[in-house]
């Protein structure tokens, strides 16, 4: 066993995911990539995370008022999966997600 957790490699026991306003208006920012791609990529790495069961969080921010419901493929790889619904823009200023994390 590793005794640097820097170099340790991942597992499901040490690491999880959070997937970060998957949402169609949030994706309006991106210019880097395709955004069809980028939720291609998105639901092809929530399917490996189910696969190799890693602990996963989904938020959402203003879904009703500003940026719409997650994207219903994401949701679909985790039907049971709370949503962490925010208000505020950083993820980490709410309370559910860093209790989520822990």
């Amino acid at each position: 066993m590793n005794n640097n957790p820097k170099t340790e490699v991942l597992t499901p026991q040490n690491s999880q995911l959070i997937f970060i306003d998957q949402q169609p208006q949030m994706a309006f920012g991106v210019q880097s990539i395709d955004r069809q791609t980028l939720k291609n990529n998105t639901v092809g790495l929530a399917k490996a995370a189910k696969i190799f069961n890693i602990p996963t969080t989904i938020t959402t921010v203003e879904t009703d008022s500003f940026s719409g419901h997650t994207y219903p493929e994401l949701l679909a790889v985790f039907p049971d999966a709370p949503l962490l619904e925010r208000t505020s823009m950083n993820s980490w200023d709410d309370q559910k997600v860093r209790d989520a994390l822990k």
